[in-house]
């Protein structure tokens, strides 16, 4: 019989999360009925919304949610005059600050998507809202009011 050994598992670093205040405006609320995937996401639907921008949360394109090749659009803008504007954020998380080829195909992918019927794809990164003023900064400068 074998000696039973103990597994080490690699320690992991600990994830720099911003975690909501009970009680107080920074609780992630859900929108259009989804819950955001971080604060800054929440932000900048609320910065739409003061913005008065009609727009669609978690748009989907190519496909059915869940299958290989499907994409989710962070929000689809569909108030900015004459075309429809893709808005995409990316934190830092999962995306460097840099656009990465990864993240390059996903935005030719988008715009292919569209061809011609919205504009190209506008991004806003992790470091940009770091507040939610922050966001609403960004969003007048990227978007501008509906």
């Amino acid at each position: 019989m074998f000696p039973v050994q103990r597994v080490v598992t690699p320690t992991l670093p600990k994830l720099n999360i911003i975690t909501p205040r009970v009680g107080e405006e920074d609780v992630i609320q859900p929108i259009q009925g989804i819950l955001p995937d971080s604060l800054p996401e929440y932000w900048i639907s609320r910065a739409l919304e003061r913005l008065r921008h009609r727009f669609i949360f978690q748009y989907e394109i190519f496909g059915v949610r869940g299958v290989r090749g499907s994409y989710k659009i962070d929000w689809l803008i569909l108030s900015t005059v004459p075309l429809a504007t893709p808005l995409e954020y990316f934190g830092e998380y999962w995306h460097s600050g840099e656009m990465g080829a990864e993240d390059q195909f996903r935005i030719n992918q988008i715009n292919d998507y569209f061809q011609g019927s919205a504009f190209p794809v506008e991004i806003i990164w992790g470091n940009e809202t770091k507040t939610e003023e922050d966001a609403n900064a960004v969003l007048l400068r990227k978007i501008g009011r509906a």
